[in-house]
């Protein structure tokens, strides 16, 4: 029984479950956002935001699932190599030689010098063995380990992904222009002295950048500005840019215009009120404002030209009203005053020490090395005895007979 399993998790079709598995995973990874808060998923999902957070769908590439997946898939190919890798070890070696297949083609000829020939596999990197009636030849033997070192470079890949996975430095930070954040261990603090967008000709949004600074011990140590592929690195912490929102200023009033409450709100976040058991919930701050043909708000591009705000209030959870307003706009609900002043730009950074990179680097170089042993360099055999010159390979044989064609052709006798 245990052999059994153990074939099995060694096996091909382990390996294409798991493949599949991932593949899944990294759809489920990319649909859903990663790393938002246990309430936008209770809020937005739904009947499936508790079995989004259970199953960890909210951080599924660090999730105990999907790290459990990497490591049988590590186990399943490391195992796949080690079975492999005694047989191909063995076509290394000079007493093997391989058949002819049933469809290699007998190109010999009489008008072809054989002893030429010969002298010509010499010359391009044969080896030659003698036999009774002839000569055999061999070439890139060392071609049969293309698939476990191409094996080697996965699992030193996957090694990476699974030691990153587990020990990086990585988190996220949201910033407002003015804002820092501590990274107290490293012993220095990261500030954004701005954000700001970048627009092409039709209004769209080209490109989002923040200006930031490194501050350690109160002097100012790196400055660059960050966009999209372009990161900041720093004590071998990479800074990249990664996402941007609006978050908009919520104000609270009597009758009289005291103010009751000052907050902040981004898009699909709520403020409750206590005194009167409201719940104010921000749809969502649209720039440039516009209905669609569906009667849903939606905003043109993300220029500060005709900005609006979606508000839903609920009291004791229950649905009161939805409203569409401008910036500064009142909303009067009993002796309340509810408005939404401005909106200000904030960025998203990412930050991320990985320990896996240089693993995943060098497996990247094992495996193309692998690749290229499996279709360039894959083991050449060929059979020359009395009337008799028949090609053996398990790759392009039919290549391989026409390369052998020329150089026969070049020894034709007179």
């Amino acid at each position: 029984m245990i052999k059994k399993i153990g074939k099995f998790i060694i096996g091909f079709r382990f390996a294409i479950i798991l493949f599949i598995v991932i593949a899944i995973y990294s759809i489920i990874g990319t649909v859903i956002p990663q790393g938002a808060t246990k309430d936008f998923y209770l809020h937005n999902y739904e009947g499936f935001g508790n079995i989004i957070l259970l199953l960890q769908f909210n951080r599924v590439y660090s999730s105990i699932i999907y790290r459990t997946i990497l490591f049988l898939f590590l186990v399943n190919i490391t195992g796949c190599t080690i079975k492999l890798l005694p047989s191909q070890i063995a076509r290394m070696k000079d007493d093997y030689f391989q058949a002819p297949s049933k469809n290699a083609e007998n190109i010999w000829d009489e008008k072809y010098d054989t002893e030429e020939f010969r002298n010509i596999l010499q010359k391009k990197g044969f080896k030659i063995y003698n036999t009774e009636k002839g000569y055999k030849a061999a070439k890139n033997r060392i071609g049969v380990l293309g698939p476990s070192v191409t094996h080697l470079g996965i699992i030193i890949i996957l090694l990476g992904s699974f030691i990153g996975n587990v020990f990086a430095y990585e988190g996220f930070v949201n910033l407002l222009p003015g804002e820092s954040t501590t990274f107290a261990e490293q012993g220095f603090i990261l500030k954004l002295d701005d954000f700001y967008l970048g627009f092409r000709d039709d209004g769209s949004t080209e490109q989002y950048y923040s200006e930031l600074r490194i501050i350690e011990e109160g002097k100012e140590v790196e400055k660059k500005k960050i966009w999209v592929n372009n990161p900041l690195k720093y004590k071998g912490i990479n800074f990249y840019q990664s996402s941007y929102g609006w978050i908009s200023d919520l104000s609270i009033k009597d009758k009289e215009g005291n103010l009751l409450e000052k907050t902040r709100l981004r898009n699909n976040e709520y403020f409750f009120y206590q005194p009167n058991h409201l719940t104010v919930y921000l749809y969502g701050f649209y720039p440039n404002f516009a209905i669609d043909h569906s009667g849903q708000p939606v905003s043109m591009n993300e220029q500060k030209n005709h900005p609006h705000y979606a508000v839903v209030l609920y009291e004791f959870n229950n649905y009161v009203d939805s409203f569409i307003t401008s910036p500064g706009e009142p909303i009067y609900y009993e002796d309340l005053e509810i408005s939404f002043e401005d909106s200000t730009l904030y960025t998203g950074i990412t930050y991320r020490r990985d320990f896996g990179y240089y693993f995943v680097l060098i497996g990247c170089l094992f495996m193309f090395l692998g690749l290229f042993l499996s279709f360039y360099f894959y083991p050449r055999f060929i059979i020359v005895d009395e009337e008799t010159i028949l090609p053996a390979t398990k790759q392009n044989l039919w290549g391989y007979t026409m390369q052998l064609k020329n150089l026969l052709s070049s020894t034709i006798k007179q």
